[in-house]
């Protein structure tokens, strides 16, 4: 039979995430990157989810962080937005959603509608370089977007 190990000699292998004080955590940057990574999620699948999108930031030499170049082209590029449309609207008639302005239409159509400031955001404003990373259309685009699916 196998032998009993003692509790003591046993090595924890798990790693505990670091947890920042409260006057240090950034939310902007953990609400974006919360978005991101739901609509990724939601375009790709839990289990096939490119290896360049899993993690949306990089840290340059400078120790400056940057959204990933493959992301900020899937985001310009409407990509992203119309996978996850096509994906949730999956009851209706099928047909493609391309490009942001479609997009724009579908939620509108749905009574979801983007803004940013009080302001309409525009196909204009999501092929904006470099990306604005604004809290209002992430938020709007991943919470009520997804609430409304459910």
């Amino acid at each position: 039979m196998g032998e009993v190990q003692d509790v003591r000699d046993v090595k924890k292998t798990f790693v505990v995430p670091s947890v920042k004080s409260f006057e240090h955590y950034d939310f902007s940057r953990a609400k974006i990157c919360c978005s991101l990574s739901w609509l990724v999620t939601k375009a790709y699948g839990t289990e096939s989810i490119p290896a360049d999108l899993k993690d949306p930031f990089y840290t340059d030499q400078y120790e400056q962080e940057h959204l990933k170049p493959p992301l900020t082209s899937l985001l310009l590029s409407a990509d992203l937005y119309c996978r996850v449309g096509c994906l949730i609207l999956k009851s209706e008639p099928p047909k493609p959603l391309l490009g942001h302005n479609a997009v724009i239409q579908v939620l509108a159509q749905h009574g979801l509608y983007v803004t940013d400031q009080d302001r309409l955001v525009t196909e204009r404003d999501l092929r904006k370089r470099p990306l604005q990373m604004v809290r209002e259309i992430w938020k709007t685009f991943s919470e009520d977007f997804s609430c409304s699916i459910q």
